[in-house]
């Protein structure tokens, strides 16, 4: 039997150039040279056969028995449908209203689609961080005071990644706790309170983590920031590095999350260089402080007219339960740090005052920490905390959210810290 190497190579070619894999007979060829081939000479051979062979782009192909073989086909297009009345295969799938080839996967949201034979659509099962069933289950529950949306920045993003890399503190250890929790004097608190407006330049804009489980230094950092700026009255308005901590703190997981006592603890035992020194990178990074060296060493500049070549310390945290405490202290200090649990409808958060809601269906949970400013009461007698997230401006209510008050929700009231800074040289400038 006589075979044309050279005519079944270029074959091989041009099919090799479209991006296909031969294995006998190849179906997706009939999409770019759907002919008619065979049918139109009318022919099918039994042996290669001169005769049985028609031009296809630059080669031949072959309407006879041989061409079907395992290694290196060349068949026509047409031949298997035509001579063997076979039906072509389904080679495309449509899902969401989307046709995809059979040889290219496509995606809904966060789950990864393949085109399986027959024309059926098979789907990876993982929990997305939204979807449009969760954002819609939430917004149809009556009465209920809070608003979702889609945030296109956690389009395609699975659940898990949400929780191991927008959030970050780990569950409060023992030491937290068993903290002592110390009482403030609640006479005269007005009914709403916020320290943005008491304070405006001194509050810290709100930052994003990106995709690093860093709130447990953020929140810390953001915290010790304005109680800076409040207790110097202006001296020392200072954003300290949460990345000095990030990278810095031992026994802690960097981007994969810490404990709110230890981000405190270093920042009392050790001290921290301030933000434009040392920025956020939204990684661990490597350590890059001498801690025997000085604002000065690191090349680091303190708040003008301030005396200061010390890195930035506070002293030891403190804990506060009580609603009442919580509320003195915020009125009468800065911001307080808080820890929350984070149910799946949280991140769709729009606006209102957010509870969470049976939308999440017993999906994981993770811990939190934001920045507690202040808080208010709505007309109907619903009373919440406004708090600074830590997931940029885009978020929630200009990156801050309400969250009901006084009734623990999603343990918002457990774990409140709070520090004093050492605000340095402060007494002696006060009076300049």
């Amino acid at each position: 039997m006589f075979v044309n190497f050279k005519v079944a190579a270029g074959l091989l070619l041009v099919v090799i150039q479209l991006g296909l894999v031969v294995q006998a007979f190849d179906h997706t060829l009939k999409l770019d040279f759907p002919g008619p081939y065979c049918a139109r000479e009318n022919t099918c051979c039994k042996d290669r056969r001169d005769g049985c062979a028609l031009p296809i782009s630059t080669s031949l192909c072959y309407c006879d028995e041989f061409c079907d073989r395992d290694e290196g086909g060349d068949c026509c297009p047409d031949y298997r449908s035509f001579c063997f009345k076979e039906a072509d295969p389904i080679i495309s799938c449509l899902h969401n209203g989307v046709y995809f080839h059979k040889f290219n996967n496509t995606r809904d949201n966060c789950n990864e689609c393949r085109c399986l034979d027959g024309g059926r659509v098979q789907c990876d099962t993982d929990l997305c961080l939204t979807d449009d069933e969760l954002i819609h289950s939430v917004n149809s529950i009556h009465r209920l005071g809070w608003s979702a949306r889609k945030y296109e920045e956690w389009w395609g993003r699975k659940y898990s990644e949400g929780l191991r890399l927008r959030l970050g503190t780990k569950e409060p250890t023992y030491r937290v706790k068993t903290m002592t929790r110390l009482t403030n004097p609640t006479d005269g608190l007005p009914a709403s309170f916020n320290a943005v407006d008491k304070w405006s330049r001194y509050i810290s804009e709100v930052p994003d983590q990106g995709w690093c489980g860093s709130s447990w230094v953020l929140s810390t950092t953001s915290v010790a920031s304005d109680r800076f700026a409040i207790q110097s009255q202006g001296k020392e308005v200072v954003q300290l590095s949460p990345q000095n901590i990030l990278s810095c703190t031992r026994r802690q997981q960097g981007c994969e999350g810490g404990h709110l006592d230890a981000a405190w603890r270093y920042l009392h035992k050790k001290g921290v260089l301030d933000e434009s020194c040392y920025p956020y990178t939204q990684s661990r990074g490597t350590c890059k402080v001498r801690h025997s060296g000085s604002l000065k060493a690191h090349g680091c500049r303190p708040a003008p007219g301030v005396d200061r070549d010390s890195l930035y310390t506070v002293g030891p945290a403190y804990s506060l339960s009580r609603e009442a405490d919580i509320k003195a202290e915020i009125f009468h200090s800065g911001p307080v740090q808080a820890t929350m649990r984070v149910y799946r409808d949280f991140f769709s958060y729009s606006g209102g005052i957010y509870r969470q809601t049976a939308a999440n269906r017993g999906a994981p949970t993770g811990f939190h920490s934001v920045k507690l400013v202040g808080w208010g009461e709505e007309h109907n007698g619903d009373k919440y905390w406004i708090a600074a997230n830590s997931w940029g401006p885009w978020w929630g209510e200009r990156g801050y959210f309400r969250i009901l008050r006084g009734s623990n929700e999603c343990g918002i009231e457990d774990y409140v810290l709070a520090s004093w800074p050492y605000v340095y040289n402060y007494y002696n400038t006060k009076s300049v």
